[in-house]
């Protein structure tokens, strides 16, 4: 293995987002009750695809949670009188995720348990018809490490990232806490930005 290989690591970008009420209530009380148990899932998803049998509370503690502040956002697309959106945005890098190349399969696996906890928050993929319609609770990969994936039901990185400040703001604040050695520079002549 390369040492440029060995450098890399596999950071995982997931986006959240509500627009409509959960069983846990409205969508800020569902974006916080899906946190920890988001955490969890991502937890068993790599006890799972580690094969490995540490603990969840091992995994969990191996790893660097940064979760963005929760945003309110105007919908793109959809029915134009739907609600605001609760976005988020959570990246997770070290541990035990870099012990694991990316690769389809995996992906495909963490996708269908987002399904999941999707489901258990109120989302009907199934019966809505509504492209970019209201949602109880949407939670996408947004990227993991360097995989490029382009199947009918996972595209990453996400194809639109570069378009949703829903995501793309987020994912700035979040990142914005890895690091403290970025300072804004105040407006200069010829760039006043």
């Amino acid at each position: 293995m390369s040492s440029l290989n060995s450098s890399r690591t596999n950071t995982l970008v997931l986006a959240l987002g509500a627009n409509i009420s959960s069983p846990a209530g409205p969508p800020i009380a569902t974006l916080i009750s899906t946190k920890p148990l988001l955490e969890k899932v991502i937890c068993e998803w790599m006890q799972v695809v580690q094969e490995t049998d540490q603990d969840i509370s091992s995994i969990y503690s191996s790893l660097n949670w940064t979760w963005s502040p929760l945003y309110k956002t105007k919908p793109i697309g959809g029915p134009s009188n739907q609600p605001d959106y609760v976005n988020a945005v959570v990246i997770i890098k070290g541990g035990f995720l870099n012990k694991k190349n990316p690769s389809e399969n995996a992906a495909l696996e963490l996708l269908k348990r987002l399904l999941k906890l999707e489901t258990e928050f109120g989302r009907n993929r199934a019966s809505s018809k509504i492209r970019w319609g209201p949602r109880s609770l949407d939670i996408d990969i947004i990227s993991w490490g360097e995989l490029h994936l382009n199947t009918s039901n996972l595209k990453l990185p996400h194809p639109r990232l570069t378009e949703r400040a829903f995501v793309v703001i987020p994912l700035a604040k979040a990142m914005q806490k890895y690091s403290n050695d970025i300072t804004q520079i105040t407006g200069q002549k010829g760039w006043p930005e």
